[in-house]
């Protein structure tokens, strides 16, 4: 039990990391609309580079933490998508699934939208 602890502590230590440190352009990202502003970057900002690896770095993490979350007996997953899924494929899931979902990318943290956009394109029931 005490490694699961462990495991969980150290997962949301790395995701709240992540959401409290500042994007390049200098704002906190507290809900799923600033992850999707911060991966919809133009490839012309001069930004770019940086948002796309802050971008890509968190879906890494809300995917791990799933995974970590869900490795033992205790929590059924959530999302079920392939294992040769990259996290560029999981950026686009969610910037198309952002357009559809106003009412959850103003009102829920970015891990969450994360996930919705993930268990809506990928949902468990189909494996």
């Amino acid at each position: 039990m005490q490694i699961h602890k462990t495991v969980i502590v150290a997962a949301a230590m790395l995701v709240a990391g992540q959401a409290v440190a500042l994007d390049p352009k200098g704002y906190q990202v507290i809900n799923t609309s600033h992850l999707v502003e911060i991966c919809s970057l133009d490839e012309a900002d001069p930004l770019y580079h940086e948002a796309m690896g802050y971008c890509l770095g968190y879906v890494d993490a809300a995917l791990d933490y799933h995974a970590a979350l869900t490795a033992g007996s205790r929590y059924d997953p959530i999302a079920c998508p392939p294992s040769a899924i990259t996290r560029e494929e999981v950026v686009i899931v969610l910037l198309g699934w952002s357009n559809d979902n106003a009412r959850h990318i103003h009102s829920e943290t970015p891990v969450h939208g994360v996930m919705r956009a993930v268990a809506e394109k990928w949902p468990c029931s189909e494996q």
